[in-house]
């Protein structure tokens, strides 16, 4: 039985060791916090393959929608499991060009993608004020995971089927023995072996395995001005919320538990950095509450909760990072962005190559040493 300790226990690690331990393996997963409670307890949660380039990652992406759909249908579908839509328009020539040409490079790959009037998307969302004039898309199979819930489900099984759960303990270093990693060293000094070690810490990563010598190509997330670090703000208790997942001209929402709503603005994630002052948090959340209420006129009386910072693991490419680290035995990585769409995908290919060898030809162009 091959022993696999996986350090992370975000939306990658938990559906990794979901699929490991229903696999047959021994599973260790490992994490300072408890499991989701990180960047997928913070992120949007957007289920898409909406504007993936190249071609392969569309598909990638794509076959991962596809995967989340039987994994619901696994788990009874789930509150956590909503493919609601996606409604996305724009106003400005430039815009409304590129929307225009997604939409028709998207249906020609098969995807569902559509341009409808404003009228008609009204009538979808009542809740909307949409320009007369704007170009406005319906992409029908997107929707949104919501990641905390979607993570404790994935984390729950994973413990039915034998994994055992480290939570509040974090990895402190990775083990080695004659180029070959061992296990892992905990932060309180209890040490912990294994055949295979994954590390899924997210924007983490690079710091963890950086002493065996590996370098990924990730950006920086605690650099000044880095684009790891973004914010989502919710709003409570409005009465006549959208259903579906909004991207608008200026912000992005989609629903969230118990009658709320969860914002964020491209422009206003660029404010936002780690080693910044959390103070002003709360006037990046007014602005957004702002320029969303003149879209959303619920949003204008409703009350904010602070800003979650959201750290989002960002490769400089835009492209999945998996597979063995070079020139260390025993050590597989993976993080990526958009992780909350890929991650039944990555954990089906990443399972059959720790378990089984070989390499899976979807992850081929996606390996560490790239």
């Amino acid at each position: 039985m091959t022993r696999v300790a996986i350090v992370g226990a975000g939306i990658i690690g938990t559906a990794l060791a979901d699929r490991l331990a229903a696999g047959g393996a021994e599973v260790i997963l490992i994490d300072g916090a408890d499991p989701g409670r990180g960047t997928s307890r913070t992120s949007l949660g957007w289920l898409n393959a909406n504007d993936k380039h190249p071609r392969s990652y569309f598909e990638l992406s794509a076959e991962s929608m596809q995967a989340w759909r039987e994994l619901a249908a696994e788990f009874g579908d789930p509150a956590w499991y909503q493919p609601t839509g996606n409604l996305a328009w724009a106003t400005s020539p430039s815009a409304r060009e590129e929307l225009q040409a997604r939409v028709h490079r998207l249906a020609d790959w098969g995807y569902a993608a559509e341009l409808i009037t404003p009228h008609y998307a009204g009538a979808l969302e009542p809740g909307l004020r949409i320009r007369h004039d704007a170009d406005v898309a319906f992409f029908r199979d997107e929707g949104y995971v919501d990641g905390l819930p979607a993570v404790q489900a994935l984390a729950s099984r994973a413990s039915a089927a034998g994994a055992v759960l480290h939570t509040g303990q974090a990895v402190d270093g990775l083990l080695t023995s004659g180029g070959r990693v061992t296990g892992v060293r905990l932060a309180w000094g209890m040490t912990l072996e294994a055949d295979v070690v994954v590390c899924c810490a997210g924007w983490r990563t690079g710091e963890l395995v950086s002493p065996l010598g590996v370098s990924l190509p990730l950006v920086d997330a605690t650099a000044p001005r880095s684009k790891a670090p973004g914010l989502l703000v919710t709003f409570l208790g409005l009465r006549n919320r959208p259903r579906r997942v909004i991207h608008a001209p200026h912000f992005h929402a989609r629903p969230g538990a118990s009658g709320s709503l969860l914002l964020g603005a491209t422009d206003i994630d660029a404010e936002v950095d780690l080693a910044g002052d959390r103070s002003g948090l709360m006037k990046l959340a007014d602005r957004l509450r702002e320029r969303a209420a003149n879209v959303i006129p619920a949003v204008g009386g409703t009350h904010a909760l602070p800003g979650e910072v959201c750290v989002r693991p960002l490769p400089s490419d835009g492209h999945p990072i998996a597979g063995w680290a070079p020139g260390v035995d025993g050590l597989y990585v993976a993080v990526t962005h958009s992780g909350i769409t890929l991650a039944p995908v990555l954990a089906r290919h990443m399972a059959t190559e720790i378990l089984d060898g070989g390499e899976m030809e979807a992850l081929a162009a996606y390996r560490p040493g790239r």
